[in-house]
């Protein structure tokens, strides 16, 4: 499976990650045409000290070849929409300094691909438990950053936009670590004529989350009211991120939800709310 860079628009999940950059140099626009062959993720389970190689193979569809810088940076996010990407090694439980990477710098030809190959070594402390993350960063480097732009009014000042392709670099230590999820805030709102439940659930614990987020509502009466299916979304530890129920479709009045987030093995967690729809 191929996973494209898109132009404006900006996602990370399990699939694929975009990133806009606007850097003061250029003038022209960074057209790439840029895939990594497989999933935007990698994740590996090993012990204290144990090591694993791969490959991460980009392809460039584009006419014309690239020039690319590769290179790894921290990443953490938030509820509220907040994403920041640090410099590795920034972020408690960053796993930067385990990968090293080959080659940091390359021209992919038009039609060409290149094979960037990394080891990612556990350090064998025994204190080390849970999951520790970064990104592989893959950077076009924009030809116009190599030429003059035009100058106006004395002021030599250009723009060209990057496209940056992200693959997240998971390791989990073995089985160690805990997992704790957090319900840290609800709030029950109209939005374009949907009556929406937002809940932002917080990863507490040590291990990286999936949960999938379901509610079943109960009326007044005790009876069951059916069962609104959410969405699934990763949390690493120390982070947290936004859930949206649609609750449109039931009728106003009072009722009883329980929230059920379901991590896909012996880790669920739940939350009783009571709601009045209006």
């Amino acid at each position: 499976m191929k996973n494209r860079a898109i132009l404006n628009k900006c996602v990370l999940t399990c699939v694929f990650t975009v990133f806009l950059l606007f850097v003061l140099s250029g003038n022209i626009f960074a057209e790439v045409n840029l895939n990594v062959d497989g999933t935007m993720t990698r994740s590996f389970t090993l012990d204290s000290g144990g090591k694993t190689r791969g490959e991460i193979v980009v392809q460039n569809q584009g006419d014309e070849e690239s020039e690319v810088k590769v290179y790894l940076q921290d990443y953490l996010h938030y509820a509220d929409g907040r994403n920041l990407f640090q410099k590795p090694g920034a972020v408690g439980r960053s796993n930067a300094s385990w990968i090293a990477l080959t080659p940091n710098q390359a021209v992919i030809p038009a039609k060409g691909s290149l094979t960037i190959n990394f080891t990612l070594s556990v350090p064998p402390d025994p204190k080390l438990k849970g999951t520790y993350w970064s990104l592989l960063m893959i950077e076009p480097v924009p030809k116009s950053l190599l030429t003059p732009g035009k100058p106006e009014n004395d002021v030599n000042i250009q723009v060209v936009t990057v496209i940056r392709l992200a693959v997240q670099m998971i390791s989990t230590v073995g089985k160690s670590g805990d997992a704790k999820l957090r319900f840290q805030s609800r709030s029950l709102a109209r939005e374009q004529g949907r009556r929406l439940l937002t809940l932002d659930l917080e990863n507490m614990g040590d291990r990286l989350l999936t949960p999938h987020v379901w509610t079943e509502l109960y009326n007044k009466k005790g009876q069951s009211s059916g069962k609104i299916d959410g969405s699934r979304h990763r949390i690493y530890p120390g982070c947290s991120a936004r859930f949206v129920l649609d609750l449109s479709k039931l009728a106003p009045g009072g009722y009883k939800a329980v929230v059920v987030a379901d991590n896909g093995d012996d880790n669920v967690f739940g939350a009783n709310y009571t709601l009045e729809l209006k």
